[in-house]
């Protein structure tokens, strides 16, 4: 497949065959979740709504976090290393070691969720998500200090989780403000591991190409039709006028 007729499209496939097609320093910004690397933990440590998480995290194949050879082909697209990393706190150390070893920056970035599910007797609470922003010395970022917290406290999007049946999904909102902080328009933004199309939807309405890629196609199909305003179940997700504008 030509690198052109991949812009503005998400890519049903293995994203480390897709990555291939892509030229070497064609990538304005990278900006991936991770599938993430889980703890497995004891039969009946965790509460029943955690342990339905995870059962359908393994059945998608997403708790055993990636091979890292990933990065190097990253690496290769991107014009100037810079990349936005959702990961486990587990992945946190063979990333930024990774990155450290090219002289690269790390920001670390936080989301705290205000309303964490209990986790039985463990010593802590799941409610905190890790995002790495990595980049280079120089590296432009864009807009203003709106976009530019580090840290971010909100309820879990249950509502997202429900719409588009992804029990990982990012709050639109947050990886807006990153892309705008990191890119300007027209700029490619290539998200390899898709899921529900956050970050495609949200290069699609800040004026930024993108290209998705994903490997189920259940998921795959979700993010299509996310674009197109229309929810996991089939229902349109976005209001319209009399006019035909967007409310």
């Amino acid at each position: 497949m030509k690198f052109e007729d991949m812009i503005n499209t998400i890519q049903l496939g293995d994203c480390y065959e897709l990555i291939k097609n892509i030229p070497d320093k064609s990538i304005d910004l990278v900006y991936i979740d991770i599938p993430y690397e889980l703890n497995k933990g004891g039969k009946g440590s965790i509460g029943y709504k955690i342990e339905k998480m995870k059962k359908d995290l393994r059945k998608k194949d997403i708790t055993e976090g990636i091979d890292y050879s990933i990065l190097d082909e990253l690496c290769r697209i991107m014009k100037n290393i810079y990349i936005y990393i959702w990961c486990s706190e587990k992945q946190i150390y063979p990333i930024v070691h990774y990155f450290f070893k090219k002289q690269c920056y790390v920001n670390y970035l936080i989301w705290k969720k205000d309303n964490p599910i209990p986790l039985g007797n463990l010593p802590f609470l799941s409610d905190l998500e890790y995002c790495l922003c990595i980049h280079e010395k120089g590296t432009k970022f864009y807009e203003g200090w709106e976009h530019k917290e580090k840290g971010w406290i909100s309820h879990i999007n249950t509502k997202d989780k429900e719409l588009y049946s992804h029990p990982t999904i990012k709050p639109l909102e947050f990886v807006k403000k990153h892309i705008l902080n990191s890119t300007k328009e027209n700029d490619i933004v290539l998200d390899c591991f898709c899921g529900s199309g956050t970050t495609c939807l949200a290069c699609k309405e800040t004026g930024r190409r993108y290209i998705g890629m994903e490997i189920d196609k259940e998921y795959h199909k979700i993010a299509v039709n996310r674009l197109n305003g229309i929810t996991a179940s089939g229902q349109m997700s976005i209001q319209f006028d009399e006019r035909g504008n967007k409310i």
